[in-house]
């Protein structure tokens, strides 16, 4: 069977990354019978270098017609301070990135953290916060909607005199002379329904605890928040399931067996407190996700990992998140064996002791390229 997906190789070390992951992707579908075609979708500032935009309509064509994008990441502050200040509407995140997730209703963002006993070096954890058996959690942030897209949302429904008056401006509109700016945050109903349900079934069938992030304590769309949880949480009997305020849920960063399980935050919280967990794990460079519409399922796997724009060129990026990324790309489209292969042969490589320059400890004798790293990756699925 053949499956094309976008692919987006990104800005900066992007490109160098993804090579290694989509190379490894390829190879690892076989093992379920399916050949991947990676359909080149150009995105970022290299776009912008070649078409005038960063998201080309033609780019966003292609992700719309074929459902599925391989995402690498998009921005470098180089581009950032000087194409982006004289026409912020080209900044690629929000150009690009948010504008994926509006378009294709991608709802639930997938952040798995997963901290292995055998890998606590990698950790700034002491090793007594991390049990034997590792700890397995899983964020679901709801991607949609809170104060990411409010404003733009809904700044359309308020009378221009009344959005003048309480300061309401797009991020690309600010001057930094006002004197107030305020921006809108809200869910609806219909989308934390939606969004819980999937996210009490994911806890189900995996028999996890899940812990409902908010801040009910001071804001009403929290409080509201909390409300439906309880609500929709009546139809999953068999899932255990706690509301933890934001603030406390970051101090279990630090002890992370107590807060093992689904993790289900808004976005603005899944955010932050997500990539503080990437960190927890090891580094950003191991950071994997998949951003996922629940209606359709149409997807983006994206490693969140970021651009690593200070060492493009240099082949030392660390594309392990890419790869992990690409697992979870293959077991989307059923391509569980490949899929398994990919984070077993990852786990290998780590245990064996191999690192690149951001995950190296102290005296490491095995720190390696992005390409090396890569390069035993594959090695061991083949």
């Amino acid at each position: 069977m053949k499956k094309q997906i976008a692919l987006v190789t990104g800005d900066g070390s992007g490109p160098e990354m993804m090579a290694q992951a989509t190379r490894i992707v390829t190879h690892a579908a076989r093992r379920d019978g399916i050949e991947i075609e990676f359909v080149n979708t150009p995105m970022g500032w290299n776009a912008y270098e070649k078409f005038g935009d960063t998201t080309p309509t033609e780019s966003m064509k292609t992700v719309m017609d074929l459902g599925l994008v391989f995402f690498g990441g998009v921005g470098d502050p180089k581009f950032d301070k000087t194409i982006g200040k004289e026409k912020p509407e080209m900044m690629p995140e929000a150009r690009a990135l948010l504008a994926l997730r509006k378009d294709m209703g991608l709802l639930l963002n997938f952040r798995p953290m997963i901290l292995m006993r055998e890998l606590a070096h990698l950790s700034p954890l002491r090793s007594e916060f991390i049990p034997e058996e590792g700890v397995n959690m899983t964020f679901i942030r709801f991607l949609l909607e809170d104060s990411y897209f409010g404003t733009q949302d809904l700044i359309s429904e308020v009378p221009s005199t009344v959005s003048h008056q309480l300061g309401m401006k797009l991020k690309k509109d600010v001057t930094g002379n006002e004197a107030l700016v305020s921006e809108l945050a809200y869910y609806r109903r219909e989308t934390i329904e939606k969004y819980f349900r999937a996210a009490f079934s994911y806890a189900q069938k995996m028999n996890l605890l899940l812990t409902s992030i908010d801040k009910a304590n001071v804001m009403a769309r929290y409080a509201y928040w909390r409300k439906i949880v309880d609500q929709v949480a009546k139809e999953f009997p068999c899932v255990s399931y706690r509301h933890q305020l934001v603030d406390s849920a970051n101090m279990l960063l630090f002890k992370p067996e107590e807060l093992r399980g689904v993790v289900a935050c808004g976005n603005e919280h899944g955010d932050i407190l997500s990539d503080g967990a990437a960190q927890m794990v090891g580094g950003m460079g191991l950071m994997h996700s998949s951003a996922v519409n629940p209606d359709t399922m149409q997807a983006m796997f994206e490693s969140g990992a970021g651009t690593a724009p200070t060492l493009a060129g240099q082949d030392k990026a660390n594309p392990l998140g890419r790869i992990l990324t690409g697992a979870m790309l293959l077991r989307h489209i059923s391509a569980d064996n490949g899929a398994l292969a990919i984070e077993q042969a990852v786990r290998e490589v780590l245990r064996e002791g191999y690192r690149t320059t951001d995950i190296a400890e102290p005296g490491c004798a095995n720190v390696l390229g992005c390409s090396e790293i890569g390069g035993l990756v594959l090695r061991k699925i083949l």
